[in-house]
């Protein structure tokens, strides 16, 4: 396969393969490979930019290039991101109502940035009150809700869209913004002499927060408002509750979100009423009865079917949330992508019957959280699915005493 660098010029590119001129012409990128607009422009523009200023998804380029033999390298997946907010209207003043999903978000950006600009400003300051910092950062770790959320609710519709760039970059980056932020938040609740030994990092995570509420205002929330339907900002205003709001005293309520999220749990109660009892091996249960015992389990649990998608799951543990949204994804649009590799490895182990459990045991948090992943099969051995218990051993580990 032909090796390509997407950083080059276009006229480059087309000097090195000419048989590129047709590819882009069938990509619908004319304009940009006739003669003049080569001799004008040809040796400044790179063929993500030209890509941008045709409206063609870098995706799609991408993926014609493989078809005829072309290994697209020097693909910056962050500066694509950026052209896909070039190429829409970016509606930041765009009036919407009261408790909508992203007036939400926005107003989690404003309480989240009054706190950045308070550590920032401690940071140089030539006194700095260190327990301010300390109370500061330890307010700022409820970003990870604010983040949850973005990931969650609204990246994997951006995918069904064909939009990728803004998972790629942001995902990977919140998890490095939110790792340096336990990391320097410990430290400093250990010893408040580390607030002004830690005070470039801090400062330094300030920017980073910065940045990154940038693209979600510039970038990530402007794609979505053009993307999604009413139904699937109904479906994720349901789920904001489950993913918690944060810094935001009184969170206004969408009363067109509340309507939708009332009738929906009223079908969900006719059809528990219709739905009769479960039989099984050892009894019988209500689905009332079933629903009423998975609450009082200290747990969560989440069942993934044998297609890799997310069918069922229970949050009574709260040690990560699921949004309703999730249900019927692939189990990979729900992880980061760098993860991606080892939840598709384990699944493929599972399915393969090389292994049939996997146990691992982190802090998360400050807490002791053990996750065990189980392969399910039926009883002619076929794989049914993975289910995936997560439990705080917190409770655990204190009813036994210390030895000494």
């Amino acid at each position: 396969m032909k090796r390509i660098d997407l950083k080059r010029t276009v006229a480059e590119l087309i000097t090195a393969y000419p048989e590129l001129m047709d590819i882009l012409a069938e990509l619908g990128l004319e304009k940009i490979v006739k003669p003049a607009a080569l001799k004008a422009m040809g040796n400044i523009m790179t063929l993500p930019r030209g890509a941008a200023v045709c409206r063609v998804p870098m995706e799609k380029v991408v993926a014609l290039l493989a078809a005829h033999g072309f290994e697209a390298v020097g693909y910056d997946v962050n500066e694509v991101c950026q052209l896909d907010a070039a190429r829409i209207d970016l509606s930041a003043e765009l009036d919407l109502e009261a408790g909508h999903p992203i007036a939400l978000l926005r107003a989690e950006n404003d309480g989240m940035d009054k706190i950045r600009a308070g550590i920032e400003e401690q940071c140089t300051a030539e006194s700095i009150d260190a327990a301010l910092v300390i109370g500061a950062m330890s307010d700022l770790n409820a970003i990870r809700s604010h983040y949850a959320k973005k990931e969650e609710l609204l990246m994997p519709i951006l995918y069904n869209y064909g939009v990728t760039g803004p998972s790629q970059v942001m995902w990977n980056e919140d998890d490095e913004i939110k790792k340096e932020l336990g990391t320097l938040t410990r430290a400093i609740k250990e010893d408040a002499d580390n607030v002004i030994i830690y005070k470039g990092r801090i400062a330094a995570l300030m920017n980073r927060i910065k940045g990154m509420t940038a693209k979600e205002e510039r970038i990530l929330f402007p794609l979505c408002l053009k993307y999604f339907t009413t139904e699937e900002w109904l479906r994720i205003y349901r789920d904001f509750p489950e993913m918690g709001i944060v810094f935001v005293e009184e969170p206004p309520v969408w009363q067109a979100g509340e309507s939708w999220a009332a009738a929906e749990l009223q079908k969900t109660t006719e059809q528990e009423i219709l739905a009769g009892k479960i039989q099984l091996p050892t009894g019988e249960l209500t689905v009332k009865q079933l629903r009423a015992m998975f609450s009082l389990l200290p747990v969560d649990i989440t069942f993934i079917d044998e297609e890799d998608k997310l069918r069922f799951f229970i949050n009574e543990g709260n040690i990560f949330p699921r949004p309703k949204a999730a249900l019927g994804r692939l189990v990979f649009e729900c992880h980061p992508p760098q993860i991606v590799p080892v939840v598709k490895n384990l699944l493929a182990d599972f399915r393969a019957r090389k292994r049939e459990s996997l146990e691992v045991a982190r802090y998360i948090m400050g807490k002791p959280v053990m996750v065990k992943y189980m392969a399910v099969y039926g009883e002619t051995g076929k794989y049914l699915g993975t289910v995936e218990v997560v439990q705080d051993c917190s409770h655990i580990l204190s009813k036994f005493p210390q030895r000494r």
